[in-house]
């Protein structure tokens, strides 16, 4: 999931080449990348898209983009788009 986000922040700050190698799991999504609010937008849906996650906007805060990884813990809360329709059905 980090290694997709990367990708992700990458591909939008695609003017900043050197943006990959100064991200860690510490890098502070809205200050540190400096991401404008078209680019957010961006960001999320596609973070939607390519991790196949609902995020629940009634729950996001702005403390979940303090770090790549509070990020990551609070996806990993939201639901998958992939949910089995019965709960022993594996997919």
């Amino acid at each position: 999931m980090y290694d997709k986000i990367i990708d992700i922040l990458c591909a939008i700050k695609d003017d900043q080449p050197e943006l990959r190698q100064s991200l860690s799991p510490h890098t502070d999504l809205n200050n540190d990348i400096g991401l404008d609010s078209l680019q957010m937008i961006q960001f999320m849906l596609k973070v939607e898209d390519q991790l196949q996650v609902d995020i629940d906007y009634d729950l996001f805060d702005y403390e979940h983009l303090h770090s790549i990884d509070a990020f990551i813990t609070f996806l990993k809360s939201c639901h998958s788009h992939e949910q089995p329709l019965y709960e022993d059905v594996k997919p």
